[in-house]
């Protein structure tokens, strides 16, 4: 998993910066408690979990055994390891499959298309989960409609994969895959999203310099008139069991 080193500048304020509502989050850990069928017997591990909070959270809800969030970069994974619910492993998706960690039920929150080699990487997710483990991926439609200035628009529908490729490959290595798809609208004031804009809070924002995203925060302030942000998040919830 290639996580851009712009990550490890931001992990002390990405709490901060990455905030939609308390509706949004409960929204998504809803989907994923029900998705992944979680309950105080599963472990999980929560592939490119960033700071930790929706893994401890996840952990807070379903009482689970054990919580892993396992995240290449440092300064992220320090975070979240000040999380005493959780225990936080500094590694990348593949070579967290290379330790003995047991574990039933995964999380792939808002990162498999930063995951290389993806054939190789369900093949051995598949062989290390027992019958009846779960995974679960949360991505997006490669169109999206945040208020993004078009550049931004271009660049993270050039970075996103279409989701039927994840759900070909998963097939192919033997899962039942269900896919659904769900979106949530929420409100923002216009500072608070430049704000995020500015700290480039999605990984496809980073290869825009300080002036290009300040005349994308233009090219959005000329379109949108009103103080206050209406957002429509499109997710798409895919998960996938290992039956036999």
């Amino acid at each position: 998993m290639n996580t851009p080193n712009h990550f490890d500048s931001i992990a002390d304020v990405f709490n901060r910066i990455w905030y939609f509502s308390d509706n949004y989050k409960d929204f998504v850990l809803e989907h994923i408690l029900h998705d992944l069928s979680l309950n105080s017997e599963d472990i999980l591990v929560d592939i490119g979990g960033g700071t930790g909070t929706f893994t401890s959270r996840i952990m807070e809800k379903s009482l689970l055994q054990k919580a892993y969030c396992i995240e290449p970069s440092s300064p992220m994974c320090i975070e979240a390891a000040k999380l005493g619910n959780i225990t936080a492993l500094c590694l990348d998706a593949h070579a967290f499959l290379t330790t003995e960690t047991p574990f039933n039920k995964l999380l792939l929150k808002e990162v498999i298309h930063h995951i290389d080699n993806r054939e190789t990487f369900w093949h051995d997710i598949y062989n290390r989960l027992p019958i009846g483990g779960k995974l679960l991926i949360i991505t997006r439609p490669q169109n999206i409609d945040f208020p993004f200035f078009q550049s931004a628009k271009t660049a993270f529908s050039k970075n996103q994969p279409p989701h039927e490729i994840f759900e070909s490959e998963l097939k192919n290595c033997g899962f039942f895959v269900e896919t659904k798809y769900q979106n949530h609208t929420f409100t923002l004031p216009k500072e608070s999203w430049y704000e995020m804009l500015r700290y480039r809070f999605m990984s496809d924002l980073c290869i825009f310099s300080d002036e290009e995203i300040e005349e994308g925060i233009q090219e959005i302030d000329n379109y949108y008139y009103e103080d206050i942000l209406e957002i429509v998040d499109n997710l798409i919830f895919m998960s996938a069991e290992k039956k036999e």
